[in-house]
């Protein structure tokens, strides 16, 4: 048995579903290296990032680069998901409570889980 993820409906094993992969990378541009940047020390903006990194949690600083979030969805929530996949969740009925997004993501396995 499945869950939707757009309504939360059950989806029995055989029945047809579709899943929704996103992929959430970090945007690079371009690094331009001048003469300057490599004749200058770098040593102290690199011990103040080590120190940074120590700070951060392995997990986060994995999400701060790159995500992938599968969903799976019901018939209906694929299509309404195709027509907007930013807003194919305002769709549900109003009395649905308020979307939670981060509990959302934490139950997929994603982020840090408050206990």
């Amino acid at each position: 048995m499945y869950q939707c993820d757009g309504c939360g409906a059950a989806i029995p094993r055989k029945a047809l579903r579709y899943q929704a992969s996103i992929e959430v990378r970090a945007a690079y541009d371009t690094l331009e290296v001048s003469l300057w940047d490599l004749l200058r020390d770098h040593r102290r903006e690199l011990e103040e990032l080590v120190s940074q990194l120590d700070k951060a949690g392995a997990t986060e600083l994995e999400e701060q680069v790159y995500k992938k979030i599968t969903l799976d969805l019901c018939p209906q929530c694929q299509r309404r998901f195709v027509q907007s996949p930013l807003r194919f969740g305002e769709c549900l009925p109003a009395d649905s409570p308020p979307a939670d997004i981060d509990a959302f993501l934490r139950s997929l396995g994603f982020g840090q889980r408050n206990e």
